[in-house]
């Protein structure tokens, strides 16, 4: 099968590739929060959190702004 037979046959599901970004960005920065403060602020951990899920985000996609590989 060539290459792209494959790709012609291969269905994404969205919804669970970003659904998977964001809990994982969300649970690894809000475990970064509290890594040197016990107490971190509301504001502190929703500043981590919203940057690692958009990290995430851009590992599993592509928003036009690099050249298509």
């Amino acid at each position: 099968m060539s290459t792209c037979e494959v790709c012609s046959t291969v269905k994404f599901n969205a919804y669970a590739i970003i659904s998977r970004a964001v809990e994982e960005g969300a649970t690894y920065d809000y475990h970064h929060a509290h890594k040197h403060d016990d107490n971190p602020s509301e504001a502190h951990i929703i500043d981590e959190i919203e940057r690692a899920v958009m990290n995430e985000i851009c590992d599993v996609l592509s928003f036009g702004d690099e050249d298509d590989e």
